[in-house]
């Protein structure tokens, strides 16, 4: 798995909030919910994807 623009969380953490980087440049805070599905969730300004921990191990081994 290629990891960019990725921020891995801790496994306890359902809400996060994004204002961008430089990377992807700045937008409004925003506060997004990590699905329970699949541990992770993109932002939809920037596309930054915030995953759990435990799930971005998982796809590494694969």
């Amino acid at each position: 798995m290629k990891i960019s623009n990725i921020k891995v969380v801790d496994d306890n953490e359902n809400i996060v909030s994004c204002i961008g980087d430089d990377k992807t440049g700045a937008h409004p805070k925003v506060y997004l919910n990590i699905r329970d599905e699949d541990g992770e969730i993109e932002c939809y300004y920037c596309g930054k994807t915030f995953i759990y921990k435990s799930q971005i191990e998982k796809k590494q081994n694969v």
